[in-house]
């Protein structure tokens, strides 16, 4: 059984970051929790969520644990079997179908311990995560797996699992294979998994010195249509901390680099520790480029003759909508936890930023979390009062990109 400590109820990630800040996190590993909006309650527990449409109307409910990924017609969330005091000995997955209103039991994973929900992804007809199994900061006693779920079967099985595995592993779907960075003793890989050969191969491998803390590690990892972008962390000696977005074509021909060290220059905790914190989202779409790290910092620009410029200034509540699928026509982004409900659309083609606001109908509750699949979206809101405490029951909105008129 495993001590886990978390917020209830809110979609968050959890951290890991090692005292010294080290890229491959390998020694002295603490989990700690970004957002600290709502209290932890003194019981791990499910929550029962109903779903809205644009006007308001129910049009489902669902019991769940943690957060959602949407894949269209369906939403995959979790649920814990047995509920207790503080721990949590397996998860239950579903399926929840909007059409028929069912909600469809997945499968199992025993001695759960985290799921790195940020880089769920969809290749065909399977959803592919990274699931961790027991003590999450003990290597010696923790699996990572990567589990597929068939979506028209609605099975879901492991295809492979690595002993001591790194929890916070980054993947991006580029055509049938399933590209991974994986973090290793002494390093980082590259690793490609091929998901109709069921073939697996390393691409490339960067060497890290922990001791001497020197060398390159891979941060995250995106693609699109025409490109694969690693984000590469360099750490030199004396501790100077660089980040570089290399750009690939889809057969892994390198076709140009950019110094991206600048995501971290509006920081008020000091850029070079900024820098090598771990990335919880990178997407780069026709050089768009978006940066959230584990820690505070959030950036969207533009790489422009092998540098990056803004194209908005943000904050560390500014936040992108996750995708299974990676949208390569625009990117919504959202102010988290505000009371304005802003978000915003940038088309990749021409660049034009649009932004409009969405409410519930009870103006108080503001948007915490947004995942998207193509034009679908599924908006969580909630509202805690900050001065009594006083919470509102917490609500699921599906709608469609179009319901939102942005200007």
């Amino acid at each position: 059984m495993k001590k886990i400590i978390r917020l209830l109820g809110l979609i968050v990630i959890l951290i890991l970051c090692s005292c010294d800040n080290q890229p491959n996190h390998s020694k002295d590993e603490k989990l700690q929790n970004p957002k600290q909006t709502f209290t932890a309650k003194p019981s791990i527990s499910n929550e029962t969520i109903s779903i809205y449409d644009i006007n308001n109307s129910v049009i489902g409910t669902i019991e769940r644990y943690e957060a959602l990924v949407l894949i269209g017609d369906s939403i995959i969330y979790t649920k814990i079997p047995t509920v207790s005091d503080a721990s949590i000995s397996e998860m239950d997955y579903y399926r929840y179908n909007f059409k028929t209103k069912e909600n469809i039991k997945l499968g199992t994973v025993k001695n759960w311990s985290y799921e790195a929900k940020y880089d769920t992804t969809i290749i065909g007809n399977s959803l592919y995560m990274l699931v961790t199994t027991g003590e999450i900061a003990d290597i010696a006693n923790r699996t990572l797996h990567l589990y597929k779920v068939d979506l028209i079967n609605n099975t879901m099985s492991v295809v492979f699992s690595e002993k001591g595995g790194f929890p916070y592993n980054s993947m991006t779907a580029v055509d049938n294979r399933l590209l991974m960075v994986r973090v290793i003793k002494g390093g980082s890989e590259l690793e490609e998994y091929n998901t109709e050969t069921k073939k697996r191969r390393i691409l490339q491998k960067f060497d890290f010195d922990d001791k001497k803390n020197v060398g390159e590690a891979i941060r995250q990892i995106t693609s699109d249509d025409n490109t694969i972008s690693l984000l590469r962390l360099k750490i030199e000696s004396g501790g100077k901390s660089r980040l570089f977005a290399d750009v690939y074509n889809h057969d892994m021909k390198f076709l140009r680099s950019a110094d991206v060290s600048t995501v971290s220059s509006n920081s008020s905790d000091g850029s070079q520790n900024e820098l090598s914190q771990g990335v919880s989202s990178f997407v780069v779409s026709n050089d768009y480029l978006y940066y959230a790290n584990f820690s505070i910092t959030r950036f969207l620009g533009k790489i422009e003759d092998g540098s990056l410029r803004s194209v908005k200034t943000v904050n560390p509540e500014f936040e992108m909508s996750s995708e299974a699928v990676k949208s390569n026509r625009s990117g919504l982004f959202y102010q988290s936890f505000s009371q304005t409900n802003d978000l915003y659309l940038l088309n990749y083609k021409d660049g034009t930023f649009k932004k409009t606001t969405f409410y519930a109908d009870d103006k108080r509750y503001f948007i915490i979390n947004i995942s998207r699949y193509n034009d679908k979206l599924l908006l969580t809101m909630r509202y805690k009062d900050p001065n009594t405490g006083e919470e509102l029951v917490p609500k699921l909105y599906y709608i469609n990109l179009s319901d939102l008129k942005f200007l």
